[in-house]
């Protein structure tokens, strides 16, 4: 059953200037998060996808980020490169609280987009 989903686009150029400051990646991305990004170069769409699948998450959460922090939500690709969810603290503590059992994602991007959805399912 469908529990909650959200929706995120955000332009990869505000993405990129953001990334010119070091204490944005380490506050917004995680380790392994973080780790991604150096194996893809600091690209602007892939950083760009992971913020807005955070987004989407925290709206499906219902919460949006205040609640829950932004390294509560990683996102990470499994070994086929589908994009995964792994939450951490309040945000997995209000998907238990949904009645949430996984979190499912899809990232896209073009030029100078990027967006994801994210369904809470239980």
């Amino acid at each position: 059953m469908i529990l909650g989903i959200g929706l995120d686009l955000i332009e990869t150029a505000r993405v990129k200037r953001s990334l010119e400051n070091p204490k944005f990646l380490e506050k917004v991305y995680t380790p392994g998060e973080q780790e991604y990004l150096l194996e893809r170069k600091g690209n602007a769409q892939s950083a760009a996808g992971i913020f807005a699948a955070k987004e989407a998450v925290s709206k499906a959460l219902g919460t949006g980020f205040g609640p829950i922090r932004l390294q509560e939500v990683e996102i990470l690709c499994d070994e086929s490169g589908k994009p995964c969810v792994r939450l951490t603290g309040a945000a997995l503590k209000r998907m238990k609280d949904m009645g949430g059992s996984q979190v499912l994602v899809s990232i896209t991007h073009i030029k100078d987009l990027a967006a994801a959805q994210a369904v809470i399912d239980g």
